[in-house]
């Protein structure tokens, strides 16, 4: 009992991506990418392109991203909603700076999300999506 409950913990560590968000100086730059500052918001749908593409018929991540900009979008002033091919992104709060490298990830689709006022968030499983999009923008 003890090791599933260890199992489903560091599953719940490792889904949300902390390890992939490098806290940088400002003056670090994008290669090709995006540069989101506080207090806009952003969502961003992503594609780590160097993963094989594997035809997935029951949950498929860029399909629930595009229904989800479809609902959600388009971008506002103060709020980016969107899919992307950057392979990188750096998010500046105030006093931090935080870069994210998508040809690091080990699957090959995400969901980013900076509320503009914390260290961005990772999510892997597209199953999550909708309910962090309704919990960021309240």
């Amino acid at each position: 009992m003890r090791i599933i409950i260890l199992l489903f913990f560091l599953t719940a560590l490792s889904s949300c991506g902390s390890k992939y968000i490098q806290e940088v100086s400002a003056a670090q730059k994008t290669k090709f990418g995006f540069e989101i500052t506080a207090p806009k918001q952003a969502i961003y749908f992503v594609t780590n392109e160097k993963i094989e593409f594997r035809n997935v018929t029951k949950n498929n991540p860029e399909k629930i991203a595009n229904a989800l900009y479809n609902k959600y979008g388009p971008a506002r002033d103060d709020f980016f909603i969107g899919s992307t091919n950057a392979i990188d992104f750096k998010f500046n709060l105030e006093n931090k700076t935080y870069y994210i490298a998508i040809d690091k990830f080990r699957k090959r689709n995400a969901m980013l999300l900076f509320d503009g006022k914390h260290k961005p968030k990772i999510e892997f499983n597209p199953k999550k999506y909708n309910q962090l999009i309704i919990k960021s923008k309240h």
